[in-house]
């Protein structure tokens, strides 16, 4: 059995705006809707209501209302703009406090790191760590 080897993948420039619309045409001006712009006029906004997207400047130059058959909005949203909070985290969510550990962990973990230094060996992380710290003179 042999192998045959696919072509390189090319991306275009083409490719690439291809990607970056959201939408085939805006309903007011017929250019596509884009996801990155530059220019804050041609900033994706959409219906409120229906969803339909559309640039900022088609929004307010086709009389600030939606121009889809059926929709009677007159309030846009950015699109993709966060509305409401998605997660509310509060104190009592985390827990207890976290505390300093005390001598009998800090003795457990010392313990800890000299039998995995004695099973595989010191780690190159380690070594340098205790060559910098060898290194840095502390002043009074």
């Amino acid at each position: 059995m042999s192998e045959i080897e696919n072509a390189p993948i090319t991306i275009t420039v083409d490719d690439i705006a291809n990607a970056n619309q959201l939408s085939l045409g805006c309903p007011i001006c017929g250019n596509p809707v884009e996801r990155y712009v530059t220019d804050p006029n041609l900033v994706p906004v959409e219906c409120a209501d229906c969803g339909t997207l559309y640039h900022r400047l088609c929004w307010e130059q086709g009389a600030s209302k939606c121009a889809m058959i059926g929709c009677t909005s007159k309030r846009y949203k950015l699109y993709a703009e966060e509305t409401s909070a998605v997660l509310t985290i509060s104190t009592t969510d985390l827990g207890r406090e976290r505390t300093a550990p005390d001598k009998t962990t800090k003795k457990l973990k010392e313990q800890e790191r000299q039998v995995r230094d004695e099973l595989y060996g010191r780690s190159i992380f380690r070594i340098f760590f205790d060559w910098l710290l060898r290194q840095i003179k502390i002043l009074d």
